[in-house]
């Protein structure tokens, strides 16, 4: 085993961990305490938790974030999670977040 290999063991393992956490606290409706628990975490991690969490707390998750780090973990998304919180969202917010989304994603967005 080499060094990678114990990295991204480790990295698998502390995503698994945050993701089972943030589901336990998201319904458990301990919002702050969620929140908490993604402040070290990495905007990359984030959006793969929030891909592992069943669709129904993906979007509560996602709105934990403020609208910088929401900007930054949406780009980071699955295109079919980026679809589902879109079409989720029902308010002013949604387009805010898509408008300072990069074109290029912005148009893979819509194009699938």
């Amino acid at each position: 085993m080499n060094e990678s290999t114990v990295v991204t063991g480790s990295r698998s393992e502390l995503r698994e961990l945050i993701r089972d956490q943030l589901q336990i606290l998201l319904e458990q409706k301990n919002y702050e305490a969620a929140k908490d628990l993604l402040l070290p975490v990495r905007s990359v991690d984030i959006a793969e938790a929030i891909e592992l969490l069943p669709p129904a707390l993906q979007l509560i998750a996602f709105r934990l974030l403020n609208k910088a780090e929401a900007i930054e973990v949406y780009e980071y998304l699955d295109s079919r999670v980026q679809q589902i919180l879109i079409e989720q969202f029902q308010d002013e917010e949604a387009i805010e977040i898509i408008d300072n989304i990069s074109p290029d994603d912005r148009a893979q967005l819509f194009d699938e």
